[in-house]
């Protein structure tokens, strides 16, 4: 059953699917009955919109106009009332959507409109759901569905391979999926949430701890950060990790693709389905892969007590113009980056009910998170000082700054995507650095801002670049 809604918690929703083992027994029957009645209530709601805004009384409307001696429009076969009210909220939903799209065709000038207007679909292939009444006796690995066979509505028992989804979870109405010559029983499970009141309640709750993520194309894909504020706006940083093994998969990935473009320039053609299991292959790699990545930074986050995940917010990526498998990796390394903030954003909320937040991704990697000047990146750290005074370089993994600051370019862009967020309460946070008196006194932070002198922060962070021992 669906929950309820309770005080205090917000509810979580997933999909769990899990294979049938149907023994010869067919579905299409009832899956054509459910878009036959899908087709007819889609007529009946376009006669008379005005059940639609009727949320939870709107079969009441479609039933009293198709069900009855008195009706309107009459059903031409019999259906179980359940069926026949998944197919009313599924033809409403429809519906509403080709509504939608009009209404925005109709509101554009003429000029503007460079098309047709959105016609009505003309047939539907959903999959039958099953609400509470077409299913019983679920034991996990067993359930009795009511399906149609032979014009006769008739209970049948199914076998499916079952998994664990977790607890706290409970199931509500299934699907039935038929795809690809298989039945699948995707169910809809939900979860209770402890309600957290937003970004805006947590940014203000004391002794804020963040985790912010800088998210790469190759090597270490993702760095992470945890970053604690106190009430002054001063941020400390707690702990740090690197993302790793992403490089292995970068290395398949491009093999791969390089095997599908020596096949394609030997064929000098592609067809439909050309190369369709290395491309399959690619994308189970790619979406496992999102998964590994995503799953390593919500545990790190949730380890340290984190309340948000931050992420830069880069949704301008698009690959370049090249050859097809410079331009194909391009493409799967943009998406991998996307999906893994889907999953974070995802998972992390219904795992441990962390939120995850976007900032805005200027000067992240150009300047420096301790006193915000600007950053030389390479592959290696500077020899000596005095060779920072060439033209700056960019790109690369380590970063130096004259002032004395050196270290992964990496950790210092996911520290300045930690300190946007935090600007959102403090408006100019500053990062601290921590500094070893003795063996015996507790280590006190510095705060170092934007106008500190040069020569203090080299001798607090680095002493041997000061006299010259790189």
């Amino acid at each position: 059953m669906a929950l309820k809604r309770k005080k205090g918690y917000s509810i979580a929703s997933k999909t769990a699917r899990f294979t049938m083992l149907r023994d010869g027994i067919d579905l299409d029957e009832t899956k054509a009955a459910f878009n036959d009645l899908v087709s007819f209530y889609f007529a009946v709601v376009c006669t008379h919109p005005e059940g639609t805004c009727k949320t939870d009384e709107y079969y009441k409307v479609y039933e009293g106009l198709t069900v009855g001696e008195n009706a309107q429009y009459p059903i031409s076969f019999d259906a179980p009332q359940l069926f026949r009210r998944a197919a009313i909220k599924k033809a409403i939903g429809a519906y509403k959507s080709w509504k939608t799209n009009f209404d925005k065709w109709e509101s554009r000038s003429p000029k503007h409109r460079k098309h047709r207007p959105p016609v009505q679909p003309r047939s539907f292939n959903f999959n039958p759901v099953f609400y509470a009444g077409m299913w019983k006796k679920d034991t996990g690995s067993s359930i009795m569905l009511k399906i149609r066979r032979d014009n006769a509505w008739i209970w049948v028992k199914f076998q499916y391979q079952g998994y664990d989804f977790g607890d706290g979870w409970s199931k509500a109405s299934p699907t039935v999926t038929l795809k690809g010559g298989k039945a699948y029983l995707d169910f809809s499970v939900e979860k209770y949430v402890s309600a957290t009141g937003g970004l805006k309640t947590v940014i203000d709750s004391p002794d804020l701890r963040i985790c912010s993520i800088d998210l790469d194309l190759d090597g270490n894909i993702a760095t992470c950060s945890i970053l604690e504020s106190d009430d002054n706006g001063v941020v400390h940083e707690i702990s740090r990790m690197t993302v790793t093994g992403h490089a292995a998969h970068v290395s398949r990935r491009k093999r791969d693709l390089g095997r599908i473009a020596r096949r394609m320039s030997q064929t000098g053609k592609v067809d439909k389905g050309f190369a369709s299991t290395r491309f399959a292959k690619i994308s189970r790699l790619e979406r496992s892969e999102g998964f590994r990545i995503s799953n390593e930074i919500i545990e790190f986050a949730h380890r340290h007590g984190c309340k948000v995940i931050v992420f830069e917010h880069l949704g301008n990526l698009r690959p370049l113009r090249g050859k097809y498998s410079r331009r194909s990796n391009q493409k799967r390394a943009y998406w991998l980056k996307d999906k893994i903030v889907d999953n974070v954003r995802r998972i992390a909320y219904q795992r441990y009910a962390i939120l995850t937040a976007r900032v805005n991704p200027k000067n992240t990697s150009r300047l420096c998170a301790v006193n915000g000047v600007e950053v030389w990146r390479g592959n290696h750290y500077l020899p000596t000082l005095l060779e920072f005074c060439e033209p700056y370089q960019y790109g690369g993994k380590c970063f130096s700054t004259v002032l004395g600051q050196r270290g992964n370019s990496g950790l210092n862009a996911a520290r300045n995507i930690g300190l946007k967020f935090l600007a959102r309460r403090f408006g100019q946070p500053t990062l601290a650095v921590q500094r070893k008196v003795s063996n015996v006194e507790k280590a006190k932070p510095v705060k170092v801002g934007f106008d500190e002198v040069a020569s203090k922060v080299q001798l607090l962070l680095y002493p041997n670049l000061i006299k010259g021992k790189v």
